[in-house]
């Protein structure tokens, strides 16, 4: 089914000023990294015999799904926000240290979402190809650095003007205590969204973590 979208009106658009000044005047992104606590996905990966990262995907892009900001777009000289955006993610291929991306659609329903991600992994799981298949227009980025419990990352991207998506990068996570944190990056465009923004979705996130036995 095509993924449908709303225009924006830029006119009356209360961003307008900030929009036009952070994409052309001032091109503009910002990064940050929090630690995520995820102590109830890990009993609830472990009773279920789930894996963390096609489950934290998940719960990114219920996360990322439930905010308008994250899911404008440059269709043309429009701008435009999804009705849904699904999640592009890495998966690595130890035998050449390389990784492809993948994607596979957003579904509110864990269990459909998980029966997609392994049937697409499962395709291409043995295709050294940077992008095998086609990726959709309504996506956002999620990787992982599973062997890095870092307190920062940031990448540079060299011209996203017009690039919207928000990129995620998670990394090792550690017990401490009772609780256990992931370092999850966070990169968005600032002529979209603003701090305040970004810390609702961390808000959402956080809760769809601490809510993950009701799935």
């Amino acid at each position: 089914m095509k993924v449908k979208y709303k225009e924006v009106d830029i006119e009356n658009w209360k961003r307008k000023e900030h929009y036009s000044v952070y994409r052309t005047a001032l091109k503009c992104g910002f990064s940050l990294t929090i630690k995520l606590e995820i102590a109830p996905v890990i009993q609830f990966i472990k009773a279920k015999n789930y894996k963390l990262y096609p489950v934290m995907i998940y719960l990114i892009a219920k996360a990322v799904n439930t905010h308008a900001e994250f899911k404008m777009a440059k269709k043309g000289e429009k701008l435009i926000v999804w009705d849904r955006v699904d999640p592009v993610f890495t998966i690595l291929h130890p035998e050449t240290e390389t990784f492809s991306a993948l994607s596979t659609a957003y579904d509110d329903d864990l269990t459909v979402f998980l029966a997609q991600y392994n049937e697409i992994y499962k395709a291409y799981e043995h295709d050294l190809s940077f992008s095998p298949a086609p990726m959709p227009e309504n996506h956002f980025n999620i990787s992982a650095l599973p062997w890095v419990n870092f307190e920062a990352f940031n990448l540079n991207i060299a011209d996203f003007t017009d690039y919207f998506p928000p990129s995620f990068t998670l990394g090792k996570y550690q017990k401490v205590g009772e609780e256990v944190f992931i370092p999850l990056a966070i990169q968005v465009h600032h002529a979209v969204c603003d701090g305040i923004h970004v810390g609702k979705l961390i808000d959402t996130l956080q809760m769809a973590c601490n809510a993950i036995n009701n799935e």
